[in-house]
């Protein structure tokens, strides 16, 4: 895949998508997602977190494994995950359990109590001129079949019980469908500092206050897209550390490993 000036963009690294963010809490859609790019078998297992953790929250050699399976076909892979229960915990919990699929020592994707990792992504730098989301959206949209969901979570400032909205895009403006569903976010009381504090805000809010005041470059805000094809696009200070990532089918709707 290559970016808007030409230079190929590799898919070897990693990108934590949270829970909270998947309006339809379907990891499991994202696991069947991540091991159609490839080829059968698998190897899967399900990992207890030890008393006494690792520092290293990435080694897990020393968690327990509770289930190893080869995985020869999809029919067993979704028998599996029929039954599968992982409890869902806030963003950025300690793992109680995690899930792995690997192919030939290479992880696929990862399952935790508070997160899908799914490996594959390409990461785009911002451009120097225009906000976070106009570039975010400059580098998603143009690749995307419609519809696209569009999950924004604000919860840098927003309570966490009212953090997440979810979106649909119907064609590229994004502005309007931003300026109807989350332009009312800044009349809420939370937003009491930053561009504007309580008693200083203008009579008529715009979207260019938005943008200020909910910077996808603050911790815990987050843009994620999801296409008609299941082509992502995410930006966040945290998980993308404020880059593009591009991942699921990327590469004009078709899969991308062997």
């Amino acid at each position: 895949m290559k970016n808007k000036n030409g230079m190929l963009l590799e898919r070897d690294d990693w990108v934590d998508v949270f829970w909270e963010l998947l309006p339809r809490d379907d990891w499991k859609d994202l696991v069947r997602l991540q091991v159609s790019q490839h080829s059968y078998p698998f190897e899967v297992k399900l990992l207890e977190r030890p008393l006494k953790q690792n520092p290293n929250i990435h080694d897990l050699s020393d968690w327990t494994v509770r289930s190893h399976f080869i995985m020869t076909d999809a029919a067993k892979l979704d028998r599996l995950l029929e039954h599968l229960v992982i409890e869902q915990q806030e963003m950025a919990t300690e793992a109680e359990v995690t899930l792995i699929i690997q192919k030939q020592g290479q992880g696929i994707v990862r399952v935790t109590n508070d997160c899908v990792s799914m490996y594959g992504v390409a990461y785009e730098e911002l451009d120097d001129v225009g906000t976070e989301y106009e570039n975010f959206f400059n580098a998603v949209l143009p690749h995307a079949t419609f519809p696209v969901e569009v999950v924004f979570c604000g919860r840098d400032i927003l309570e966490n019980d009212d953090s997440i909205h979810v979106m649909t895009l119907h064609d590229s403006n994004w502005q309007a469908v931003f300026e109807e569903h989350v332009l009312h976010l800044l009349n809420r009381k939370e937003v009491t500092s930053g561009l504007f504090s309580k008693d200083e805000r203008p009579t008529q809010q715009t979207l260019e206050n938005f943008m200020s005041e909910f910077s996808l470059l603050m911790a815990y805000n987050f843009i994620v897209t999801r296409d008609a094809t299941d082509r992502f696009g995410m930006l966040d200070h945290f998980c993308t550390n404020g880059k593009i990532a591009h991942f699921g089918k990327i590469d004009n709707g078709k899969t991308s490993f062997n």
